[in-house]
């Protein structure tokens, strides 16, 4: 059994931590924590990263962060964007927005993977999705989808979707090609025990694989 985390944090590298879990797959929450993360990323072959601004932490943002992500980017073709995203729960729903535009921008001109946080707010992300044609949008990681199943099935129809789940709520609506596993940094989330959970309920001894090659695709940018 491999496991790579879809989606972790700098203070949680799972495959230090979790048996059968071989890669870690790290989400940027906020610009201070960029160089730390590519020093990691140096040192341990296993850390896969994802550099955004997560609208939950906009108090520090520079007025120039595009230009760094940018160049992070161009240094290296493996960096991924994320975790971005709305949160209608949160304040400040202006700059929420305009921070994600800017990083979602940056994305759909790199062909980067994004990994996106929404709460409360899909009415304005599928708004802003419907700016781009389908076909420039890159692949989208949608972390800890917890909304109706109309947007889920909006999602899954009309773009290059994945889901990544610590739990299987919805897990019978979502193809099989499509489903990652994360910890979110969740302590309590075992993902060996969360891909058998998964491979029962599918009635597919192969979805560990499977779960798998959908994250190594997720690394290699769709």
């Amino acid at each position: 059994m491999k496991i790579i985390d879809a989606h972790s944090h700098i203070d949680y590298i799972t495959h230090k931590i979790q048996p059968n879990v071989v890669g870690t797959i790290c989400c940027a929450k906020n610009e201070s924590e960029w160089n730390l993360m590519c020093n990691m990323i140096n040192t341990d072959n296993n850390i896969y990263g994802a550099f955004g601004i997560h609208p939950w932490f906009l108090s520090d943002v520079k007025n120039d962060f595009e230009s760094d992500l940018k160049y992070l980017l161009a240094l290296n073709s493996g960096y991924m964007i994320g975790e971005i995203g709305l949160d209608k729960y949160k304040p400040n729903m202006d700059k929420q927005s305009d921070v994600f535009i800017k990083q979602l921008d940056i994305a759909v001109n790199f062909k980067r993977t994004v990994f996106l946080h929404c709460v409360g707010a899909w009415d304005k992300i599928l708004h802003l999705f419907k700016q781009y044609k389908k076909s420039e949008l890159p692949l989208i990681v949608v972390h800890g989808f917890n909304d109706s199943e109309n947007i889920l099935k909006n999602l899954l129809e009309n773009y290059n979707v994945m889901f990544s789940v610590s739990n299987i709520k919805y897990i019978n609506m979502i193809p099989d090609d499509k489903i990652l596993v994360e910890t979110d940094a969740k302590q309590n989330v075992i993902l060996s025990e969360l891909v058998n959970k998964i491979s029962d309920i599918k009635h597919n001894a192969n979805m560990c694989e499977i779960i798998y090659e959908n994250t190594l695709k997720v690394i290699n940018n769709g």
